[in-house]
């Protein structure tokens, strides 16, 4: 994928993320799949942050996922934290958005964010609701 559909991906996920009341921060997935996917706007029900080497392309059979620096269980909500973007100036992180009923995935970039927090049922991590922003 080159720069530019990567940046009109990263511009219409933070238009919808602010449409939906999502507002205030850095970088956010929307809690629905963005409506050109079709198909109705399925919930977000996955999350993958990624950490690669600047100019080396993504295995997408096997990504890079990073697992949580810091997870806990409150309320029956489980909070997922990782911090980004520390690894210096060769590295960069993305977050991926996955949806209910599609394969598709809704690619971030995630430069500049510090600090990405997801929000999920604790009893049914792979079911909606769910929350993913950074700041």
């Amino acid at each position: 994928m080159s720069a530019k559909p990567v940046i009109l991906t990263l511009a219409v996920c933070l238009a919808g993320g602010q449409a939906a009341g999502q507002t205030g921060h850095a970088l956010s997935c929307p809690t629905q799949a963005p409506a050109e996917w079709g198909a109705g706007r399925q919930a977000l029900v996955g999350v993958d942050v990624l950490s690669a080497k600047r100019d080396e392309p993504i295995d997408e059979t096997a990504p890079p996922s990073l697992i949580p620096d810091q997870q806990a269980t409150r309320a029956g909500t489980l909070h997922q934290v990782w911090r980004m973007n520390g690894d210096g100036p060769d590295w960069l992180f993305y977050a991926w958005c996955r949806y209910a009923g599609t394969d598709r995935i809704l690619k971030l970039a995630a430069p500049g964010v510090r600090r990405c927090e997801r929000l999920l049922p604790a009893a049914h991590p792979d079911r909606p609701p769910q929350q993913m922003v950074c700041d």
